[in-house]
């Protein structure tokens, strides 16, 4: 097992990061609404996402922003901690095997670089709807989103 200090000097690891569908954007978010999460099990305050994948039970227009700090947005832009977003159209980009089940979105040579600003080990992001038809809560709106990043130094 490598230690911390050992992957971040490793620039070709790659670390996939996952919410949980059972306990991560499990409620009801309606149009240009979001749902906050802190995703825990950062290996390193600096990393470098390149890649994003989405699961969803809905084919919606999602969005995904990420912020530096767990207090996420904030209506002075001196303390918002906003620092990028990926869009992630189900809508029009997922696919669905069979015409049945849930949708997928792959969104894969990224270079987003992201600072966990409050040192808490977690990637601090919400999902946001764009869609005009509200996300679903519980297992009928089922979310899953799985980040590949690269821990950086300096």
């Amino acid at each position: 097992m490598k230690t911390v200090r050992e992957l971040i000097l490793d620039a070709n690891t790659r670390i996939n990061l996952a919410s949980d569908k059972d306990t991560h954007f499990t409620g009801a978010i309606i149009q240009n609404a979001t749902e906050e999460e802190n995703l825990t099990g950062l290996t390193s305050n600096k990393i470098t996402i390149t890649k994003i994948v989405i699961q969803a039970d809905q084919a919606l227009d999602f969005a995904v922003l990420l912020f530096g700090k767990d207090t996420f947005d904030a209506t002075d832009l001196d303390t918002d901690s906003f620092q990028s977003f990926v869009e992630l159209d189900l809508s029009a980009h997922g696919i669905q095997i069979g015409a049945t089940g849930q949708y997928y979105f792959d969104l894969s040579d990224l270079s987003i670089d992201y600072i966990d600003e409050d040192s808490t080990d977690e990637l601090h992001i919400a999902l946001l709807n764009k869609s005009a038809t509200s996300k679903t809560a519980g297992a009928a709106g089922e979310v899953k989103i799985t980040i590949t990043y690269t821990p950086t130094v300096g």
